[in-house]
C-alpha cells in the first residue's frame, strides 16, 4: 500500500511530498512524524539494527549517535521519539514513534496480539540467508541476490549488508528472545535450528579473524539453557 509523507523532513514540510510503497503492518506502526520516518525508520528495519549500528546499549543513546552523524538537534529528536514534551506529543505520530522504536517486529515475523507470528514469505528469505552463508556466499553477494529477485526489507527499502548481518547474527531466528540484557527461550516457533545458527556465528568469526586472532571458544547455543 501507498503512504505519503513529507520528503524534506528538516525544511518546509509544504516543499514536497513523496510516496512510498509500505506493506500493511509497516504503514499502519510507521511513525507520522516525518524526521522519525526518514531518518530512523526507513534506514533501520528494527529496534536490534539501530542499536547495533551505532553499537549502543539503549535507543536513546542509539539516537543520539544518529542525531550527531547526521546533524539533527537531539533534544528534539528525543522529544519527538519519546514524547516528554507535552500530553500532545504523546498522541498520534509519536506514539507510533516509541511503538516502532520499541516493539519492531523483526524481519520473518509479525507481531499479532503481543506474540511473534511467522511471516511465510519472509521467513523463506531468512533460511535463504543463513543458506547462502554457509554455502560460503559473503554478505555483500547475498544483498545482490535478494535485490537481483525483487525482493524487500520490512520497510520496503532494497537489501544492505548491515541487514544482512543482524538477521545473521539474531537468536531469535532459533527460537530465543532477548529480556533484561540477557536471552531467554521465546514463545514464536523458530526459523532456522540452533545447529544452523552456531555454525553460522563460527564462520562468521572465522571470516573476520585476523591470521594472528586464536579462535574465539564461546560457548554454543543450547535451548535447554534457556527458560520459558
Amino acid at each position: 500500500m501507498y503512504r505519503e509523507v513529507d520528503a524534506n523532513p528538516r525544511g518546509d514540510p509544504s516543499v514536497r511530498r513523496e510516496k512510498v510503497v509500505l506493506c500493511k503492518h509497516c504503514a499502519e506502526s510507521a511513525p507520522s512524524d516525518p524526521l522519525l520516518f526518514w531518518e530512523v525508520f526507513m534506514r533501520f528495519g528494527s529496534t536490534r539494527e539501530l542499536l547495533q549500528q551505532y553499537r549502543a546499549q539503549t535507543e536513546e543513546e542509539a539516537l543520539q549517535k544518529l542525531c550527531a552523524e547526521r546533524g539533527l538537534n537531539e533534544r528534539e529528536v528525543l522529544r519527538r521519539a519519546r514524547g516528554h514534551q507535552s500530553a500532545e506529543s504523546l498522541s498520534g505520530a509519536t506514539k507510533k514513534a516509541n511503538a516502532f522504536l520499541a516493539y519492531a517486529s523483526p524481519y520473518g515475523y509479525d507481531y499479532v496480539e503481543g506474540a511473534l507470528q511467522i511471516k511465510p514469505d519472509e521467513a523463506r528469505v531468512v533460511a535463504l540467508i543463513f543458506r547462502r552463508y554457509l554455502e560460503g556466499k559473503g554478505i555483500a553477494k547475498i544483498c545482490q541476490e535478494l535485490n537481483r529477485d525483487g525482493l524487500r526489507t520490512k520497510t520496503g527499502r532494497a537489501w544492505a549488508s548491515q541487514t544482512i548481518a543482524n538477521i545473521l547474527s539474531n537468536p531469535v531466528y532459533c527460537g530465543l528472545a532477548r529480556a533484561d540484557g540477557g536471552v531467554r527461550r521465546g514463545k514464536h516457533e523458530p526459523l532456522i535450528e540452533i545447529d544452523t545458527f552456531n555454525r553460522v556465528q563460527n564462520e562468521m568469526q572465522r571470516r573476520i579473524r585476523r591470521p594472528d586472532q586464536k579462535r574465539d571458544d564461546t560457548p554454543q547455543l543450547r535451548l535447554e539453557d534457556y527458560v520459558g
